[in-house]
């Protein structure tokens, strides 16, 4: 300590109001009484812990003992929670002689990249983990430590998996696999009936694992394919989460099929040409960037532009070229990223088809033949890490939706009771009417948008930003309110114009009725005044016909249309001859 603290030299130094000042106590004196403030718990263990060591702690010049500085992390006895950085720091202590990652080779150093891969998944990642199966279940939550204990017979996580791994505990690739899908497949098994009853803690955990046990069978038949063998005996699993398989080709010649159905049927969430891409749009240009390394370029040069020989169009019935499939992804022809893949591989497929046959005559021929097999299977090689990162999304999106759909009708079922436990507080002995909500959700729409006749400036072009998962919730929760009062709304616009409408139609119905009957009575006195005409007109006739004359009338005769022709003929008169007569 320094001399002007504790020492006697200076006016004044060993005094305090008129009196003496204490001496100032030694250092190791006020350490100890410093750590015997905090407990005897505290110190019981880090007496046991030093002791345990086998090195005595070190002492002061009065030769008092003196605590650690950086004691020794060890998982303290207690019913309590503790951290999980803690507990992960304990269990990695519990296994002894573990190798460091750069030590491991073989299948260990590929399985150590599997975990890696796995450890950046955004609901186990370990900087802001959504979900947590780092360490045993028992640790973080002491409540249901015997509940555990009944259920799941061979408890495992994350953490003691990886320690398992670098100490060298495993023989093979699948047993190390095994275990970790034995984290997932605990999961379900613990949280099944909580998922059927609807727990909301329990629901999350039971299709957060479903999930994550269908993406790590799919990661690690993709990046073992090394350590992939051809047994025919082994079971096969098609698609779904299953608890354990083996690292086959055949498994994983079926974990693609299935990963491409998921992908390629997805309908891509279209933009309007000259925005910004969406989140799948921005996969399918990826795959097109893909193929434009520069590193590429002598192999890629022959498929960029639609350049083709006079007698291609007699061997390929549809030309594509790399160009034409950019054109097609900025005007948003392509409905889904299964399409934009089919016409990337037609682009090899067909330079194939066209050079296979004259490959071995001709140099030109036989150079793009070799680059359009080099490109497609670099092609493959992105559609793989495409369909592993765009499957993991979709499956996360809808269980996501799914989780936020349900804790918002939590919420409103918490607020309904509340709402009803205060009524009934006001109202003692009165009923509540209980009222049954219908929710219908509507699937979004992934077709264009509607053209505006103005346009938006661009002053949020910049990268998208990623969301904590409590912000993404927080949206989702604000989006789901507005459109709730803008359906609430919306129902009420309905209704308004469904009655003004019913009413139009009956003043319609009842004017068409009015004009029917008019037409009627119309009609019926118009045909009563024509019977009235034709019957006056004939007594009219039948009076003013004049009594036929008697007699011969030459006049009548002739009018007669009845009487016979008759025909008239002049004949000359016969001339006489003229007698002579002598006389």
């Amino acid at each position: 300590m320094p001399a002007s603290m504790g020492g006697k030299s200076g006016k004044g130094a060993g005094k305090v109001a008129g009196k003496k000042r204490p001496a100032s106590p030694a250092p190791d004196e006020r350490q100890t009484k410093r750590v015997s403030i905090k407990g005897p718990s505290r110190t019981a263990s880090k007496s046991a812990s030093s002791s345990s060591s086998g090195k005595s702690a070190p002492k002061s010049k009065a030769g008092k003992k003196l605590a650690k500085p950086t004691p020794k992390i060890i998982a303290p006895i207690s019913s309590g929670p503790i951290p999980m950085h803690v507990a992960i720091a304990s269990i990695k202590e519990s296994y002894p002689g573990r190798r460091q990652i750069k030590d491991l080779e073989g299948w260990e150093a590929e399985c150590m990249k599997f975990m890696r891969q796995l450890m950046k998944h955004p609901w186990v990642s370990a900087e802001r983990p959504k979900y947590i199966f780092h360490v045993p279940v028992p640790i973080l939550f002491p409540d249901i430590r015997d509940t555990y204990a009944a259920k799941i017979e061979n408890p495992m996580d994350l953490t003691t998996a990886e320690a398992k791994l670098l100490q060298g505990a495993y023989t093979n690739a699948e047993e190390f696999i095994t275990d970790i899908a034995l984290v997932f497949s605990n999961a379900i098994a613990f949280n099944k009936e909580g998922h059927d009853v609807g727990e909301l803690m329990s629901c999350a955990y039971y299709e957060a694992s479903t999930h994550l046990l269908k993406y790590i069978r799919w990661l690690s038949l993709e990046l073992l394919q090394s350590y992939l063998t051809d047994c025919s005996g082994t079971p096969v699993v098609e698609s779904g989460s299953a608890s354990e398989w083996k690292l086959t080709n055949h498994n994983r010649e079926m974990a693609r099929k299935e990963m491409e159905s998921v992908v390629f049927n997805e309908l891509l969430d279209k933009t309007e040409p000259g925005d910004k891409f969406s989140w799948s749009e921005q996969e399918c240009e990826k795959l097109l960037k893909s193929l434009r390394h520069m590193s590429d370029y002598k192999h890629m040069g022959y498929f960029v532009q639609m350049n083709f020989p006079p007698d291609y169009t007699a061997f390929i019935s549809k030309p594509i070229a790399w160009d034409k499939c950019q054109e097609k992804l900025k005007q948003r022809k392509y409905n889904t990223i299964g399409e934009t893949v089919a016409d990337l591989r037609l682009i090899f497929v067909n330079a194939i088809k066209y050079n296979e046959g004259a490959r071995h005559v001709s140099k030109v021929s036989g150079m793009a033949y070799d680059s359009a097999i080099h490109m497609s299977g670099k092609l493959e090689v992105a559609i793989d890490k495409m369909l592993l990162t765009v499957g993991d999304r979709i499956g996360r999106e809808r269980i996501d939706m799914i989780t936020s759909h349900r804790e918002m009708e939590e919420k409103e079922r918490a607020e309904e009771a509340q709402r009803k436990n205060q009524w009934e507080k006001e109202n003692p002995g009165s009923t509540v009417e209980v009222k049954t909500k219908l929710r219908i959700i509507h699937q979004r729409n992934s077709h264009r948008k509607k053209m505006t006749d103005f346009e938006f400036p661009f002053f949020d072009e910049e990268e998208d930003q990623v969301e904590s998962h409590t912000d993404s919730l927080e949206h989702a929760k604000a989006l789901f309110k507005k459109q709730r009062e803008a359906r609430a709304n919306m129902q009420d616009i309905a209704l308004s114009v469904g009655i003004s409408v019913f009413r139009r139609h009956q003043e319609v119905a009842a004017a068409k009725a009015w004009v029917h009957q008019m037409a009627c009575k119309a009609h019926a006195e118009c045909v009563r005044i024509e019977e009235e005409e034709a019957a006056a007109k004939k007594e009219e006739n039948t009076e003013e016909t004049p009594a036929k004359q008697m007699g011969a009338c030459v006049q009548s005769v002739l009018n007669d249309g009845s009487r016979k022709q008759i025909k008239m003929a002049i004949h000359k008169p016969k001339k006489l001859k003229r007698k002579l007569f002598s006389l």
